[in-house]
Order: C-alpha cells, then sequence, then structure tokens
C-alpha cells in the first residue's frame, strides 16, 4: 500500500514538473512573438524594453538581436537552397 502512494505521489510530481516545463516554452513563445512583431512594426526598443519589464535596456538589446541572428540565418538557407 505504500509503495502504491509513493508511485502515485512521483508520478504526480512528474505531471507538475512537465506542466512547469510546457508552461515555461509557452511563455517564452509568447515573449519571443511580441517582442518580434512589436520589432518588426517599428516599435522602440526602449518600448519594448518596458512591455517586456527588463530592467535594463541593454537586455532588450541583446533579446532582440538574437532575433535578428535567427532571421539572418534564415534568410541566407532561402539564398543558398538551389533545391527546385
Amino acid at each position: 500500500m505504500l509503495a502504491k502512494c509513493l508511485i502515485i505521489n512521483v508520478l504526480r510530481l512528474i505531471i507538475v514538473i512537465l506542466f512547469f516545463i510546457a508552461f515555461l516554452n509557452i511563455t517564452y513563445t509568447a515573449r519571443h512573438s511580441f517582442a518580434t512583431v512589436l520589432k518588426r512594426g517599428g516599435a522602440k526598443t526602449s518600448y519594448i524594453s518596458e512591455s517586456l519589464g527588463h530592467s535594463n535596456l541593454s537586455v532588450t538589446e541583446h533579446y532582440l538581436a538574437y532575433f535578428e541572428k535567427e532571421e539572418r540565418i534564415r534568410n541566407a538557407q532561402l539564398l543558398t537552397n538551389f533545391n527546385l
């Protein structure tokens, strides 16, 4: 009986951990999309920084630079994809 309760509690813990990881991924994706849409729409970095709750503008600049790097890599792959 004790072993059964222990197994159930471990399974509950695993489920909670998986939901927490999923939640972190969802919020990261939402923030990523929000910042990208604002940046592409011409919003000032200071506004994006304030909207994301960053305490320092350099954090936002670093965050947005990563997105720009991803976009440059994706565009380079499109330009070099010769599989017609």
